[in-house]
């Protein structure tokens, strides 16, 4: 027997011909429902195996009216689905060197009739789900879109019955978003609503520790639901699960709870579940200090996360004073639990090396090893570069040079670094690492490993807004109020969209460093003779001495030469004032502001795996 064909693939995104290759007469009498009745997860993601072999069967005997149908429906059960950009919510299941796999869109006229035929002979509800969805998104088909809202709802139902509440959210969230397309006040929606809500309620009385808890974050997201009663069943969870000793379970039932009482505007509760939650973050880091395998490292960075969000949820002072000195404590007590790691590339294969390094695992793993399987610069090998390459080549560096924009205007000027000395000669050697590293550190980093890893990372998970939650949820980079850009900026810059990632992001980070300092009890404002304190803007606050001290000189270096300075980036000032033209925001600039926001949002997480990896003798 052959190996099972590959779906149609579409080339340097060229529309295909038509994808349905069969008779479009003569599709009645053929059994398009018996393959996916036996898949065990009732979900497109698990038809797509079925079909491709019930038409390679077909294919075999000859039956190739038959094999057209499976291999059709086939692609379609293949569009991999991306709820969380309704503009978008079909994407390719993989692409890679100009190729990739069909979405929506490469359908022709006579295909999506194909599809409207197909969406009547099926009574199986993911598959009427798709179909209906398909005709909705590309013939704008409202009866087809109501439609498939239903059948998502049914579907959900049917999957959050067998145990597959994972997929089931993900179906109801979807039928959530189409009903709402034809009204929240209309019985589609309505119906839907009730739908979601009658599993929440039946979840919070089910064994599954987070199934209840995903359910209520989609009712929150959707606006449904009754808040007071739903913050009354996140409270009792949340509670059982603390008297129970399951303090992850407790804390995300509290935040749960935080969310429906400022649904029900009730301040005074949101802020009782928000220090609960907070400090059931303090427990945890308490519980790695303690008993067999305890971990300073661990527990310290467990602390420094909860002190973040107790500041955030408003706690007290003095509550937040004992846990800084406690954290100090454990900090000390770290240094005796120190072990080296570390990583390494092969230089001559940075491609493919890079692809590897992110392959395998979880999403979280392949995050990580995106922010940190290369190195910051290091200032200092930079310079000391650019002084031995003034020595090898002195003409190139006898003379200034000028930087000029788009339009040939002179933006900045370079000085000689030859015959110049002092507070010049140093300032001079900067802008020239500046230079250097952005024309060939910053340039190799992103080509050789960012985007190849990237795309092998979305190539493998295809990462939602759900999935990079952990990131920006109660990160000390972001301030509370900014989580949903910083969100949406990541996944958009994952996806590809370095154009709103670039627009989000980069103006973000001149606050967020602001907000960090003055965490740690830096002020970042200036006291004017008129009585006035303005904020410090971006080049005050890297010249503070405390900024290179929290921050740490090579990141400083880096987000100087990519945001402000003439000689290098200076993405964020032309971001700022507009000159940036969309081509620019997948430039070298715009992916290394990008990467270099998800190195900082990740790096508490990875301190904490690290620490908790090196406790255990483990390489990191």
């Amino acid at each position: 027997m052959g190996k099972l064909r590959l779906m149609p693939t579409v080339e340097n995104m060229t529309t295909p011909e038509n994808v349905f290759k069969g008779d479009a007469t003569q599709l009645a009498g053929i059994d398009i429902d018996s393959p996916p009745s036996k898949v065990k997860t009732p979900t497109c993601e698990y038809y797509l195996e079925a079909y491709g072999q019930v038409a390679k069967e077909a294919e075999e005997k000859g039956e190739t009216q038959k094999a057209a149908v499976y291999r059709f429906l086939q692609v379609i059960v293949g569009f991999h689905p991306s709820f969380d950009t309704p503009s978008q919510p079909f994407v390719p299941m993989w692409q890679m060197e100009g190729k990739r796999s069909l979405i929506p869109s490469d359908l022709t006229a006579a295909d999506i009739e194909v599809v409207r035929v197909l969406a009547q002979q099926t009574t199986d509800a993911a598959l009427r789900a798709r179909l209906h969805d398909v005709l909705w998104e590309l013939a704008n088909d409202h009866v087809a879109g109501a439609e498939a809202a239903g059948c998502y709802a049914a579907a959900a139902e049917k999957l959050d019955a067998a145990g597959d509440w994972t997929f089931a959210v993900t179906s109801f969230k979807r039928a959530l978003y189409l009903a709402s397309r034809f009204g929240r006040n209309k019985p589609v929606f309505e119906d839907t609503a009730k739908t979601v809500v009658a599993a929440a309620k039946r979840a919070a009385t089910g064994a599954d520790t987070f199934r209840c808890c995903q359910l209520m974050r989609l009712m929150l997201s959707a606006g449904v639901g009754e808040p007071n009663e739903f913050a009354a069943i996140a409270s009792g969870m949340a509670a059982s699960a603390k008297a129970s000793g399951d303090t992850c379970k407790a804390k995300a039932y509290w935040e749960v709870e935080a969310e429906w009482q400022r649904r029900a505007k009730d301040a005074i509760a949101e802020q009782k579940a928000w220090l609960a939650a907070a400090e059931a973050g303090v427990t945890e880091a308490e519980s790695r200090a303690q008993g067999k395998g305890a971990s300073f490292m661990a527990a310290a960075s467990l602390l420094a996360k909860a002190i973040e969000e107790l500041r955030q949820a408003g706690a007290a002072k003095e509550r937040i004073a004992e846990l800084r000195r406690c954290l100090n404590e454990w900090q000390e007590r770290s240094l005796a639990e120190f072990q080296s790691f570390s990583t390494g590339m092969d230089i001559s294969k940075l491609v493919l090396g890079a692809r590897e390094h992110v392959k395998g695992g979880d999403f979280p793993t392949a995050a990580l090893k995106l922010a940190f399987g290369q190195d910051l610069s290091d200032p200092k090998g930079i310079k000391d570069e650019v002084v031995e390459n003034a020595k090898q080549a002195p003409l190139t560096y006898l003379m200034g040079a000028a930087i000029v924009d788009d339009q040939g205007r002179t933006t900045a000027r370079k000085e000689s670094l030859l015959h110049i000395k002092g507070e010049a000669a140093e300032q001079a050697l900067e802008a020239e690492a500046f230079s250097h590293a952005s024309h060939f550190h910053w340039p190799l980093r992103v080509d050789g490993f960012v985007e190849p890893a990237r795309a092998q990372i979305l190539n493998d998970h295809k990462p939602t807004f759900q999935d990079l939650l952990f990131i920006v949820r109660n990160n000390p980079f972001i301030p509370p109020g900014h989580e949903g850009i910083f969100l949406r900026g990541l996944h958009a810059g994952f996806h590809g969209d370095f154009v709103v990632a670039t627009h989000l992001l980069t103006p973000q980070i001149e606050n967020s460093l602001r907000y960090v300092l003055e965490s740690h009890g830096v002020d970042v404002s200036n006291l004017m003779s008129d009585g006035t304190q303005p904020v410090k803007v971006l080049g005050a606050i890297f010249g503070m001495a405390e900024t290179k001290q929290v921050f740490g000189e090579p990141l400083c270096f880096e987000l100087r030469g990519c945001l402000i300075e003439k000689t290098g980036y200076d993405f964020r000032n032309r971001v700022a004032h507009g000159f940036v033209h969309e081509g620019e925001c997948y430039s070298h600039a715009g992916v290394t502001v990008w990467w270099l926001v998800w190195r900082i949002c990740l790096t508490p997480i990875f301190r904490t795996i690290a620490e908790q990896k090196a406790s255990a003798g483990q390489s990191a």
